[in-house]
């Protein structure tokens, strides 16, 4: 399939999608336009922030022509080849901020944007500075709403309390993040700090986890590679329930991506929820989703 007749035909099952390839690099916003014209009425777009403004380490070649400039002539680098996230200016960040809002603006113009998720690198930790910098978030992106997702037990359980009335001073939504009940891997925390409410399950792949907080590199795939049973999506109701009763939007993000299985776990969560849930041709679905 084209990539337009693969997002035509992912909502014929789903109303809403989470964009990744926006961390990687801030999309153009004729493709932003496009995804807008080829969905329906009432479908929205939940777009992750490009990598530097959640702490990551971009590549080089993303940043736009104006931040490359800004660059210091003996840039640091990962062992990867990245730029280092410390190598960009606080006036560099101000300038993604705005080729990001100008990107998505077809979305929101449409009326099909949903949360952007700022989900913060591993190593970003709770500070000082880093709490001044969620407290500016929803300045730089006015209007719109911001969800949070951190990675670090500094922020939870550490911090729980402080982090939390962070976020509700701010006007961000936590994100409820679902995934292995292991060691240094951050607990679910089920909590409400705006009008809308993110759930996000990452699988309980703990294997998978435990390989990257050795410092390992795991494929996605690896990390992610878990099916829900339905009897552990049943046990997740009774949160997403109460927390629809407090807030006017719940989003639910399938993130164990492999195979097939984000699929399958949504539709099923659909069919939990008591919604339509059409089920895709088997012979297709693997090679549209997988």
């Amino acid at each position: 399939m084209t990539p337009e007749a693969r997002l035509r035909y992912y909502a014929r099952f789903f109303d809403t999608v989470e964009v990744n390839s926006s961390y990687y690099a801030i999309p153009a916003a004729r493709n932003v336009l496009r995804w807008a014209e080829r969905t329906p009425a009432g479908f929205v777009f939940n777009v992750k922030a490009y990598a530097p403004m959640t702490g990551h380490h971009p590549r080089g070649e993303t940043l736009p022509d104006d931040v490359q400039d800004m660059l210091p002539a003996r840039v640091a680098r990962t062992h990867r080849g990245e730029i280092h996230a410390s190598a960009l200016s606080a006036e560099a960040i101000d300038s993604l901020f705005r080729h990001f809002r100008a990107a998505l603006g077809p979305l929101e113009d449409a009326g099909k944007l949903g949360y952007v998720l700022f989900q913060f690198a591993p190593w970003v930790r709770f500070a000082p500075d880093r709490l001044e910098y969620l407290e500016g978030l929803a300045a730089r992106l006015p209007g719109w709403r911001l969800a949070v997702e951190f990675r670090d037990r500094s922020w939870f359980p550490d911090h729980a309390a402080e982090t939390l009335d962070v976020l509700r001073r701010a006007g961000l939504a936590h994100v409820i993040v679902d995934a292995p009940d292991a060691a240094h891997v951050l607990p679910r925390v089920v909590a409400r700090t705006a009008d809308a409410s993110v759930f996000r399950l990452h699988g309980r792949n703990a294997e998978g986890w435990l390989r990257q907080l050795r410092g390992e590199e795991p494929a996605v795939r690896e990390k992610y590679d878990y099916l829900y049973g339905e009897r552990e999506l049943r046990e997740l109701l009774a949160e997403i329930d109460a927390t629809a009763e407090e807030v006017e939007d719940v989003y639910v993000s399938f993130n164990n991506n492999n195979r097939d299985y984000p699929v399958r776990n949504a539709l099923m969560m659909k069919r939990l929820l008591g919604q339509p849930a059409v089920e895709p041709p088997d012979a297709t679905a693997g090679d549209l989703f997988g």
